[in-house]
């Protein structure tokens, strides 16, 4: 037995915006993807939730960036194969790993990369898919949400300057922060999302954010 898409919709609302997932992507990710995340495709779609706050990615679109990203990454827990799960209107993306489950995270901007290593909860069917629950059930505002310089949260004053994203497209700042740009809504555009995050990638040294409590 999974768990209620209604849980994820009681949490984010209803979509804003979803796009129908095609046949053949089922087919694809059946045993690569937690049933869970599966059933949300299949009632929900690639949707995006309050506004394009949090969008539930393509795996496909989403390949070469999340490659990109993990290209000769160390994560202490060793090396994986991962497709994206969700992303932000900023571009923070969680990951699901094939050995280790919703292990990473990352926040582009910053060029950080969070691990989290799962894969003790990978041999149940019920574990696997509590992982995409608990993931979304515990992502909030705060979480995606970034404090802009004056210390106030970015995404309400961005969608009011520039309206939604898209499944494709992200907000960016100009200049990048790793340029030095400030974090500010009057520095923020609507981006081709898969050519910003690339941009990101070379900008940003990617730096492996290690708990010691873990």
């Amino acid at each position: 037995m999974s768990f209620p898409v209604s849980d994820i919709t009681d949490h984010w609302g209803q979509p804003s915006f979803a796009s129908p997932v095609p046949t053949q992507r089922f087919e694809a990710y059946a045993g690569l993807a937690p049933g869970f995340l599966l059933q949300l495709w299949r009632e929900l779609g690639f949707a995006g939730f309050r506004k394009g706050m949090l969008w539930l990615c393509d795996p496909v679109q989403w390949q070469d960036t999340v490659d990109e990203w993990t290209k000769d990454l160390e994560p202490p827990f060793g090396d994986d194969s991962w497709i994206a799960v969700t992303r932000s209107a900023f571009g923070r993306m969680t990951l699901w790993g094939q050995r280790t489950g919703m292990s990473l995270t990352i926040v582009p901007d910053r060029g950080w990369i969070f691990p989290t290593d799962q894969s003790h909860y990978m041999e149940d069917e019920f574990d696997r898919d509590m992982l995409v629950y608990t993931s979304l059930l515990a992502t909030d505002e705060d979480t995606i949400d970034p404090a802009a310089d004056d210390d106030k949260p970015l995404f309400k004053r961005v969608l009011k300057k520039l309206g939604p994203t898209s499944h494709d497209t992200m907000y960016g700042f100009v200049p990048a922060t790793a340029l030095g740009g400030p974090i500010l809504p009057n520095h923020v555009e609507i981006m081709d999302a898969a050519v910003h995050m690339h941009l990101l990638s070379q900008l940003s040294p990617r730096t492996v954010m290690i708990n010691p409590l873990l």
